[in-house]
């Protein structure tokens, strides 16, 4: 099956070898920390960063043609029970109308000592 990275201008993109999202057959696949496109945190607490993890989802998704709502599962990562009830907040009131399925976790750390959120992405664009 052939693969195809996404980009977009409003994402944050690494020097890391890997894609900003990757879209194979129907499928897409992303997953975004809470920086702006210059790479600075967002600031404030969770509430910021799993705001902006979202605005950099829905900017790749939409890069590809699709829209939030085309979220199937989302892998929510936060870095303390404290970043718990913000992100959730966030998170619903994107999400409200028709949630995907979703996994959460508390981790010890993230890629960086200010990343306090990162989520991950499975989103069906339609037959590839």
């Amino acid at each position: 099956m052939p693969k195809r990275a996404i980009t977009s201008d409003k994402v944050f993109k690494s020097r890391l070898p890997f894609a900003q999202a990757t879209v194979a057959g129907g499928f897409m696949f992303v997953c975004c920390v809470g920086s702006n496109r210059d790479g600075k945190y967002a600031v404030g607490d969770a509430r910021a960063q799993t705001q902006q993890c979202i605005d950099n989802i829905r900017a790749l998704i939409e890069e590809a043609g699709g829209t939030l709502a085309d979220v199937v599962k989302c892998t929510v990562y936060v870095t303390g029970r404290e970043h718990w009830a913000p992100m959730n907040e966030v998170y619903f009131a994107n999400f409200a109308e028709d949630p995907p399925h979703r996994v959460s976790c508390i981790v010890a750390g993230l890629g960086s000592p200010d990343c306090l959120v990162e989520i991950d992405a499975t989103v069906y664009l339609g037959e590839g």
